[in-house]
């Protein structure tokens, strides 16, 4: 596997699993892009692929319009770091609110992912959820 395998598996990661698109399923996106053994790490704690599969599932149900869209990557190895900007609006229990969709968050992200073979095997992240909060409560 290439670097460009690399780079390919995080931009389907971005483009057809973390934004909502008519061409693909996140379940599919990622069972292809994510390694067996992959971890999602942030302040939370850990998860296993399947626990970050269901996530996403569950996020295009929330969030129909959701956007992940990377500003700007920066690779050292198998190491990837990017940036980037989530928005959409959800419908429905979302953070602690009940929202109908007329209102919308734009977010800052950051993720380190570790690519090996043109798969994901890990990942270190973080979104500025306060920002969003404030956003979604502010209409």
């Amino acid at each position: 596997m290439t670097a460009e395998d690399n780079k390919a598996a995080l931009t389907a990661f971005y483009r057809q699993a973390l934004t909502v698109n008519t061409e693909t399923t996140p379940g599919v996106v990622l069972e292809r892009v994510l390694a067996d053994d992959f971890v999602s790490v942030n302040g939370k704690g850990t998860k296993p692929k399947a626990a970050l599969m269901a996530q996403v599932e569950g996020f295009w149900k929330l969030i129909p319009n959701l956007k992940w869209e990377p500003q700007e990557m920066v690779i050292s190895g198998a190491k990837h770091v990017v940036r980037s900007i989530a928005s959409g609006n959800p419908v429905g229990e979302f953070m602690g609110l009940t929202l109908d969709g007329s209102r919308a968050f734009r977010i800052d992200t950051i993720d380190i992912h570790t690519v090996e073979n043109g798969r994901i095997t890990g990942v270190y992240h973080l979104e500025d959820w306060a920002t969003g909060i404030t956003q979604l409560k502010q209409g």
